[in-house]
């Protein structure tokens, strides 16, 4: 089964931000082309719900602005619905107490995939990745897609059209096979092309030692090699059943990656490489891709049994 495949349901984190409001948009047109539902969920600090927030006489009950903001929720969600085509999409908004990156990791488990903004209203002005979307992609159990709200960011144009494109950066690793694998699940609802990437680079000529050392064509040779065997373990038990366009390109991998996704409609990686230290739950390509790619980025981590 493809790991892509193996849930139908979208948790979105909101928060009255433009940029989840945008993670919505994206969350709604992804389950409708996976044919579940969407769950937007709002978290308040356990330390301080809205009714204590104001002092004043006659605050209302809590239960009464838990209503209300569901209400509103709701009618958000439904604005954004028709705007993007998805009024047939069911939604169960929700409101939950906590840490805000925690109860919504929480809400999504293991199965679930869960979609944010990229930052949200609590974030610093001029911030590009805010700190509940960067705890969401280090600390998931399952995948995770950040979405950008600011003009940089068009994948949600191409949605289910023949133009659509999902990129993938593969490093052999067993992030990288998981990232490929959810990638090609995400090409195929869309009825796109799947581009696999494999980035290298020449580290052994120049200050890295002398040019005949290695020859680049080896280096060339091995990053190939890669390439192959991630695709052949991601695919063992069948073909992709989808266009696919693989290659290896020589630059640094997320500086690769996030040219290679302009125009994409998604952008997937690993939660950690090859290269990364094993007590990093999120790698130095993760964090720069959510940081700088021009389309929404899916941070995919590696089943518990392989890594």
């Amino acid at each position: 089964m493809d790991d892509g495949a193996t849930t139908t349901g979208v948790v979105v984190g909101l928060d009255g931000s433009a940029g989840a409001r945008t993670a919505l948009a994206w969350g709604l047109q992804e389950a409708r082309l996976r044919g579940g539902a969407v769950r937007p969920v709002t978290v308040w600090s356990a330390e301080r719900p809205p009714h204590d927030h104001d002092a004043g006489i006659g605050q209302p009950d809590l239960a009464d602005v838990e209503r209300d903001v569901l209400s509103r929720m709701g009618e958000e969600a439904a604005e954004v619905a028709a705007a993007t085509g998805c009024e047939a999409v069911p939604v169960h908004p929700e409101v939950r107490y906590g840490q805000p990156a925690q109860q919504l990791i929480d809400t999504a488990g293991a199965d679930g995939l869960l979609v944010v903004g990229s930052r949200g209203r609590g974030s610093l002005r001029g911030a590009v990745l805010g700190s509940v979307s960067q705890q969401c992609a280090q600390y998931a159990r399952g995948p995770v897609v950040v979405v950008r709200e600011d003009d940089s960011t068009h994948g949600a144009v191409l949605w289910q059209q023949p133009g659509s494109r999902v990129v993938v950066g593969v490093d052999g690793s067993a992030g990288s096979v998981a990232a490929l694998r959810f990638a090609q699940a995400e090409a195929r609802l869309r009825g796109g092309e799947l581009h696999v990437v494999h980035a290298w680079m020449d580290t052994v000529s120049g200050y890295g030692g002398p040019p005949w050392a290695r020859p680049v064509t080896t280096l060339r040779e091995q990053a190939d090699e890669v390439l192959r065997e991630s695709v052949q373990e991601a695919w063992r038990n069948g073909a992709p059943g989808v266009q696919v366009r693989a290659e290896t390109v020589e630059g640094v991998d997320w500086d690769v990656l996030t040219q290679v996704a302009e125009a994409a409609d998604l952008l997937v990686v690993g939660s950690r490489g090859r290269t990364g230290w094993s007590s990093l739950l999120l790698g130095s390509v993760g964090l720069r891709c959510l940081t700088y790619a021009p389309c929404p980025v899916a941070v995919v981590r590696p089943p518990r049994a392989e890594g």
